[in-house]
């Protein structure tokens, strides 16, 4: 990781390292030792980072989560390993790439593509690690559609709640679990926000907090999934662009949804102060992925390894932490879990470290789209997507390496939308990326097992969340 030049509000990855090394050594030489921490885990489903105030966003949807970020570190560019949920949870409880972990999309051997393959049961998770070292571990996941025990995202977890509520709801339940809790042992929480998601949570506003923000759709007027319907098929059947109002509705919903998940959020953060637990707890707040409005002819997620999808929030208010900062260096989603573990169960994070690998030795990050989901595959766009995409990001640049041979890349430092094209004349600079990819493909596929057939109950979430049609 490339060190920076550092300033009281910015610091890189290297010299919050040296902090904690200078902390162990003081440790080392009898000075009082850290306090137990607890683990606060937040995944704001569905959430690009370039929406959220404290990354620049001009709107004021997450004042809240803006203030937190003010006081904590701050990474500038953390990227999701895949473009949709499953992979990225699965990466994000692993430390490990979807290349490797293997709960992703597959084509079996039948010819069929099966479009989310269970995490296996030998894989290690944060939660089981954490379990390892003593600790109480609780979920309350609000995706219900593929971050459950279906698809073994449960792994580690003595308690896992499992059912879709507003942001409110699901931090209340987080909190009256955390009131059971002995306070002589550490206890980890996973909270899954599901606001910003399809579809997206357009309730009306307090008055203090609607000022900036767009109103909820009037009757009369498309609700947020017809709204999102129109989008999504203009852009997926008409060859012109979709009339800028069309998209601005949709960017207004999921606006509205960032603005009552921050709400939800808040209700967290402050119940942990509250309660005089915030001081002392390891605070982490991200995403499983972003949103597409449109760009390189998409809608929604899940489908490509674009930016949009994959530019996440990443937060982190460590114990006694009062002075904000921002890392440059960039980070993966596939580091979170060994970031845990260092701070917060040093023990276990020696004892397991080859386990959680993060980038997995390359020189920058990856990530990787496996087709679709169902209801692309079946419709008529879906031979767009019967496809395999890896990307491997080395310095400014990154390669899209596609399994239809219509491969990418891009300059991000001069193209951070990803508009031109230089494949096909920096054959150099790619032909030492696909080395890179090349070692990452050597490194083993991951082997990720069939789940079971969704029940009643699961398939009407996951029509609900957009993944699967009405067929």
């Amino acid at each position: 990781m490339r060190p920076v030049a550092a300033s009281p509000h910015r610091r890189s990855v290297w010299e919050v390292l040296c902090v904690w090394a200078v902390a162990a050594l003081l440790q080392g030489c009898g000075a009082e030792p850290a306090p137990a921490r607890n683990v606060v885990l937040v995944v704001l489903d569905t959430v690009r980072a370039d929406h959220l105030g404290c990354y620049g966003y001009a709107r004021p949807t997450t004042p809240s989560l803006d203030a937190f970020a003010a006081r904590s570190d701050r990474y500038a560019v953390a990227r999701s390993t895949a473009p949709w949920t499953l992979p990225s949870h699965a990466s994000l409880f692993t430390g490990k790439a979807p290349q490797l972990h293997g709960a992703d999309a597959r084509r079996l051997p039948s010819g069929n593509v099966e479009d989310a393959m269970k995490l296996r049961d030998e894989e290690l998770t944060l939660a089981e690690a954490l379990r390892e070292g003593g600790w109480s571990t609780a979920a309350f996941v609000a995706n219900a559609g593929y971050v459950n025990p279906r698809m073994g995202l449960d792994q580690g977890f003595q308690e896992f709640m499992n059912q879709r509520h507003d942001a409110r709801t699901m931090s209340e339940r987080a909190l009256s679990w955390i009131d059971t809790q002995a306070p002589e042992r550490p206890w980890f929480v996973f909270v899954n926000y599901m606001d910003a998601h399809r579809p997206y949570n357009t309730a009306a506003l307090p008055p203090e907090r609607a000022a900036g923000l767009p109103k909820p759709p009037a009757e009369g007027e498309p609700n947020t999934v017809e709204a999102l319907e129109a989008l999504y098929r203009h852009v997926f059947t008409q060859a012109d662009p979709p009339p800028p109002e069309m998209v601005q509705r949709v960017i207004d919903d999921y606006d509205l949804g960032l603005a009552n998940l921050d709400l939800g959020l808040s209700a967290l953060l402050d119940g942990l102060k509250a309660r005089g637990l915030l001081e002392n707890t390891l605070v982490v707040v991200t995403a499983d992925h972003g949103e597409y409005f449109g760009e390189h002819d998409l809608v929604e997620h899940s489908k490509d390894v674009y930016e949009q999808a994959l530019r996440i929030p990443l937060i982190v208010k460590r114990p006694a932490q009062k002075d904000g900062r921002v890392v440059d260096a960039p980070i993966s989603l596939a580091d979170v879990p060994a970031m845990v573990l260092r701070e917060a169960a040093p023990e276990v994070a020696r004892r397991r470290a080859e386990k959680f690998s993060g980038t997995n030795g390359m020189p920058g990050q990856v990530a990787q789209a496996r087709y679709a989901r169902r209801r692309d595959l079946e419709a008529e766009w879906g031979p767009r997507f019967q496809r395999e995409r890896d990307a491997i990001y080395v310095e400014r640049f990154k390669l899209i390496y596609s399994s239809d041979g219509q491969h990418e890349l891009y300059d991000l430092g001069a193209d951070p939308g990803e508009l031109e094209n230089l494949f096909p004349r920096e054959q150099t600079r790619v032909e030492s990326l696909l080395r890179w990819m090349e070692r990452l493909r050597l490194a083993g596929e991951g082997g990720g097992v069939l789940p079971r057939a969704p029940n009643a109950e699961e398939l009407a979430e996951l029509r609900a969340t957009g993944y699967v049609g009405d067929k």
